[in-house]
């Protein structure tokens, strides 16, 4: 209301990274399953009035990257994604009460921050994801695995994890039973030596040091 007063028409973002404190010592929490309902919420007003939201979830009040960073992030950040939140802030790499960064934490909420994305998009209803024809043409005591249909969608329908271990036991354990952690400690350092990122577009490139110039001449930093 208050950037409409000062300039009608202006565009707004509308922003809500409420969460609760610790009744017992009233410290700011990051991870309780109540902050993931205060930013639906806020989320789901913000759709009732039409406004992009920037709201926050996936964080943790753990101290390393465990079970409870996994379950309390998993929690917030479907429950604010599937009310519509346009952007979810602090989703990757935070803990305890973001004061600390974790590089496995990173990898670990790609995985997480993924399958919430699939959850997002839903099930799609239509005479092609029905497939009735299909169906219809199998009959009873027909399969279809090798099905054109199948081997059309099926690459569309599943998230694959990149982190997630979905081997037998026996494959498991000859890799040296690496549990969650281990994988994703793994594949950080894999990234941190081997990745090298697409560079932006020039056209892009351009367009942002119109915009800043000066960030042309800013020697780069590193800490």
């Amino acid at each position: 209301m208050l950037a409409q007063l000062v300039n009608p028409g202006t565009p707004v973002l509308y922003g809500c990274i409420s969460s609760t404190v610790n009744l017992r010592d009233m410290r700011y929490l990051s991870g309780p399953v109540e902050m993931g309902l205060l930013n639906a919420a806020a989320a789901q007003l913000a759709q009732r009035y039409n406004l992009p939201i920037y709201a926050t979830a996936g964080m943790s009040d753990s101290k390393v990257p465990d079970a409870q960073a996994g379950y309390e992030k998993m929690a917030t950040t479907m429950l604010v994604a599937m009310a519509g939140a346009n952007l979810i802030h602090d989703a990757v790499g935070f803990l305890e009460f973001c004061m600390t960064a974790s590089l496995e934490q990173c990898v670990i909420d790609d995985e997480i921050n993924g399958m919430v994305m699939r959850a997002v998009e839903g099930i799609r209803v239509d005479d092609e994801a029905l497939a009735y024809d299909v169906i219809r043409s199998e009959g009873p005591g027909g399969h279809f695995t090798a099905h054109p249909h199948t081997v059309k969608h099926m690459r569309q329908e599943f998230y694959f994890p990149r982190l997630s271990d979905r081997e037998l036991r026996e494959k498991w354990e000859n890799a040296g039973a690496p549990d969650t952690w281990q994988r994703a400690r793994n594949r950080a350092l894999a990234i941190l030596q081997d990745h090298k990122p697409e560079p932006l577009p020039e056209p892009v490139v351009e367009q942002i040091y119109s915009l800043a110039p000066d960030l042309r001449y800013r020697p780069a930093t590193i800490t």
